[in-house]
């Protein structure tokens, strides 16, 4: 009877052991390769044509679960997005101001095009808040789906090469060569200013988790995000929202 009773309470100790690795809190950490967009489905020339380039994300993470099926992860990220141009693009007037010969006066609504590259880096600390369901035992595959909010902290357009200027000029037309010598855009410009300090958009991802121990986890992610939130402060430069596909790897500590 003492065996018995040893046998039953040892039983209840190792399941209240797995029970309280059931559902665990989780943290960790994760790193990878982003590819960045910059999109605008308006017809706005100053926003087309933007392209991905690679760039990264990395962050920290904490997962409560529910049950075996259903967690809340919350992330704290740190994120570049945006988009590169190359080749013939135009350019705002502004940008140009003081390089044009005086004795040029150009008419209200005339656009200038020149042949360069041009990237723009976003930087932006977000917060995910998404929902994850996952489903095995050893290996372990996940989907997650939620909302993130983005706090821009910092915004860099990174132009290069030297090109003559043209013109497109209202009831005159295109003007090859309007200068008699190329202009330089070797520059780094902090347009921070002109983005706004706010995004808010939506998250979704799958991967799959191999367990290594009792307490940790590796895990492998792609994730799509994309920005409910035109960023430009100005919309007579478009109405550009970002997104990025994110392959990330990360370590997760069961507590």
């Amino acid at each position: 009877m003492l065996f018995c009773i040893a046998l039953n309470a040892q039983e209840s100790v190792e399941e209240e052991v797995v029970e309280a690795y059931k559902n665990p809190i989780k943290i960790g950490l994760k790193g990878g390769l982003s590819l960045p967009s910059l999109s605008d489905n308006s017809d706005n020339i100053y926003t087309q044509d933007f392209k991905s380039y690679v760039s990264f994300e990395t962050g920290l993470f904490a997962e409560y679960g529910f049950s075996d099926l259903l967690s809340l992860q919350v992330e704290l990220n740190y994120t570049v997005k945006g988009g590169e141009r190359t080749g013939s693009q135009p350019i705002p007037a502004a940008q140009l101001e003081g390089q044009l010969p005086p004795d040029i006066a150009l008419p209200s609504g005339t656009v200038l095009y020149a042949e360069f590259n041009n990237k723009s880096a976003l930087e932006y600390i977000e917060i995910p808040i998404l929902a994850k369901f996952t489903f095995g035992e050893d290996w372990k595959f996940f989907g997650n789906i939620g909302p993130y909010a983005g706090f821009l902290v910092g915004a860099t357009q990174k132009t290069s090469g030297t090109s003559n200027i043209s013109a497109d000029i209202p009831g005159v037309g295109f003007l090859p060569n309007l200068l008699p010598d190329e202009v330089s855009f070797n520059a780094e410009t902090d347009v921070s200013d002109s983005i706004k300090n706010f995004n808010f958009g939506g998250i979704a991802g799958i991967g799959v988790i191999k367990t290594v121990s009792s307490h940790s986890e590796i895990l492998f992610e792609v994730r799509g995000t994309y920005g409910f939130i035109p960023v430009q402060e100005d919309e007579t430069f478009g109405e550009s929202r970002i997104g990025s596909v994110v392959f990330s790897l990360g370590y997760a500590y069961k507590l």
